[in-house]
């Protein structure tokens, strides 16, 4: 009796902490999840706590977005777990939470009697192999509210999304997608938070279509390429604003790495209206090429090639330093010399154009700093050499000048010039081997490459008549023989005065 009364003490026992166990998890059931109104936009630099992602939940109310509290809700390690093998899920847990691991290959089994299971919450760790099965799959949850999707290796969503009745949070985070179409969630009618941070994703073809009742769209953490188009994030405020974490978008491409999206599209904005406010740019393409990296100056390129130009524009963006101009009717370029709208326009491609003289830039600001002088295919004949010399000596920015494809004509005096000048610089002028011009031999008008030619073919010196004294040189001649006569008349007067103490008799013969 005392055994049987000690057995009974103990199962009374057993009876109250278990009876209390269950208690506590049914309180713990019952109880409504905190309403979450903004995302955490700190990330901790930990690997654990980087692999863990917060897993956004619904509340009962359909019209409530809630957070998952994190820890078990991860995939981290994912693929240790037992269930990952088959591509299996766990168990649906008290409070309707669903794992699965790389697949939902037994959700039909976890169903009981053949009836949809009455998940809420769904964590899907990879992605499976069959992703045509997925679609049907989720439609076997028809009270879902919550899908995460986690650690998976796809890189695109070759299917849109079907209509689920009660799907209002969407996760997809740490996978490789990089590429998403503006169509994908469009039939999720009741989704109101889509979370696409920490994926690969480089562009979007535009603004998501997203039903009218949706709420917060996070995009951070991805690789984004500025120099495609999302100006629509500031040209389409009632989508921009969906963009919760916008002023955390970094761009990662190669011209605009590390500044802020918004600040890149409001730049590309303002420079867009600029150009198409003055007349002369209307027809013109302007770019943002760069952005200093402190000061987050913009730096612009403006491009008016094939535009039947007959002049330089009078205008340009603040803060352009490139100005392409290329196949135009230009002569003039005066206005690179005296136009302040130049002042900070160090590269000016000219080529094809009608210029047929730059020595109006001679001792000018800006022939001492450009960096970049494209002449190439114009109607120059002749320059000062001289005067360029001393600017590419003084000019330590410049590196890049062209003059090829030019009617260079090589005089005697200017072809050996312009040959030096184009030894000494080769280095920038590097069409220099190129640059050809016409000379005259022999009465014979021929067209060389200027490096290739030697004194001789200048100055129409023939190899025949090189032996040949120039008139000039027996002039020299006899100019260096009478003064050799003179200092000799000399020398002999001087001695006969000072040993036979006698001058010369011209001395004696003035009066």
């Amino acid at each position: 009796m005392a055994r049987r009364t000690n057995i009974r003490g103990c199962t009374h026992g057993e009876w109250s902490v278990g009876g209390a166990l269950s208690l506590l998890l049914m309180m713990v059931s019952m109880m409504r999840l905190h309403h979450v109104t903004a995302a955490d936009s700190n990330e901790t630099g930990t690997a654990a706590t980087a692999a863990t992602t917060t897993l956004t939940a619904i509340e009962a109310i359909p019209s409530t977005t809630m957070r998952m509290p994190a820890g078990s809700y991860s995939c981290f390690n994912w693929t240790s777990m037992p269930e990952a093998a088959g591509g299996n899920c766990s168990r649906l847990s008290r409070n309707g939470f669903l794992k699965c691991y790389g697949g939902m290959n037994n959700l039909g089994a976890l169903a009981k009697l053949g009836k949809p299971l009455p998940a809420q919450q769904m964590l899907l760790c990879g992605w499976p192999l069959d992703a045509s099965r997925f679609l049907g799959e989720l439609q076997k949850l028809p009270r879902l509210r919550a899908l995460t999707i986690e650690y998976s290796g796809f890189t695109e969503f070759t299917f849109d999304f079907p209509e689920m009745a009660y799907l209002q949070s969407i996760n997809i985070s740490w996978t490789n997608l990089s590429y998403i179409s503006a169509r994908t969630f469009k039939r999720v009618h009741t989704l109101k938070v889509l979370d696409l941070r920490w994926n690969q994703l480089i562009q979007l073809d535009g603004p998501l279509l997203l039903p009218r009742s949706f709420e917060q769209l996070y995009l951070a953490g991805n690789p984004w390429n500025c120099t495609r188009n999302f100006k629509w994030l500031l040209l389409q405020p009632e989508k921009g604003r969906l963009v919760v974490d916008r002023d955390e978008l970094l761009c990662t491409d190669r011209k605009y790495k590390e500044r802020q999206m918004l600040l890149v599209m409001h730049y590309k904005l303002e420079l867009k209206k600029e150009c198409q406010s003055h007349p002369d740019l209307r027809n013109c393409t302007c770019l943002m090429h760069h952005i200093l990296p402190k000061a987050h100056i913009p730096l612009y390129t403006v491009n008016c090639s094939h535009m039947q130009f007959h002049s330089l524009p009078a205008y340009l963006p603040e803060n352009t330093t490139t100005l392409t101009i290329n196949d135009n009717l230009i002569s003039d370029i005066n206005p690179l010399r005296d136009n302040p709208h130049y002042r900070h326009v160090v590269d000016v491609h000219l080529e094809n154009n009608r210029i047929s003289n730059v020595d109006d830039l001679e001792n000018t600001f800006w022939l001492q700093n450009f960096r970049l002088f494209n002449l190439r295919g114009n109607n120059l004949r002749k320059l000062h050499v001289y005067a360029l010399d001393n600017a590419l000596n003084d000019n330590e920015n410049a590196n890049l000048l062209l003059l090829s494809k030019n009617p260079w004509h090589c005089t005697c005096k200017f072809g050996m010039r312009l040959r030096e000048l184009l030894n000494k610089y080769r280095d920038i002028v590097r069409d220099a081997w190129n640059v050809t011009c016409t000379y005259m031999q022999e009465d014979e008008l021929r067209l060389a490459k200027v490096l290739s030619l030697s004194r001789q073919d200048m100055c129409n010196v023939s190899a025949e008549s090189g032996t040949q004294i120039h008139p000039i040189d027996w002039l020299n001649g006899v100019l260096a023989s009478l003064i050799l006569l003179i200092l000799g008349k000399l020398a002999y007067d001087y001695y006969h005065y000072k040993y036979y103490n006698r001058v010369p008799w011209i001395v004696m013969k003035m009066p």
